[in-house]
């Protein structure tokens, strides 16, 4: 068996890794912070010509977890999954009082209670760029 990078529609920022890689039956997604493809642009770019980085701009949470959850749902679709087949989630919030909101969307993007993974949510001492939050995942093809 061999290591397969999942590509989808979804920003990537120049770091040294892959969004998604698959091993046989298995779904390995990176970390997730709430990028879109212009502020990705601007990461890469800076990167690029080794300018500072730029900072994450003041996007409401909500937007930024359907950002990240959206994000998620294409990688794991492009592996040849869905998300009910996700096994295990680590999120990590900027702020835990947040985390009703996060719970509530999260939700949505499970057919039901069920499906929902295994999970470990904290709060992050620091997240990537100080956005409001970072999700990695993995799950099965099945």
């Amino acid at each position: 068996m061999h290591k397969q990078i999942i590509k989808a529609d979804v920003p990537e920022t120049g770091g040294p890794f892959n969004l998604c890689v698959r091993h046989g039956n298995m779904i390995y997604v990176s970390g997730l912070p709430p990028f879109d493809a212009e502020f990705s642009a601007k990461l890469r770019e800076a990167r690029a010509s080794k300018q500072p980085i730029p900072q994450f701009p003041d996007v409401p949470f909500d937007r930024q977890v359907r950002i990240v959850m959206d994000h998620l749902k294409k990688l794991v679709e492009a592996a040849g999954s869905n998300m009910d087949c996700l096994l295990k989630v680590i999120v990590w919030l900027k702020d835990q009082r947040q985390q009703e909101e996060f719970d509530r969307i999260y939700r949505t993007y499970f057919s039901s209670q069920e499906a929902l993974p295994a999970r470990t949510r904290m709060q992050a001492g620091r997240t990537p760029l100080d956005c409001g939050l970072e999700v990695e995942a993995i799950g099965y093809v099945p």
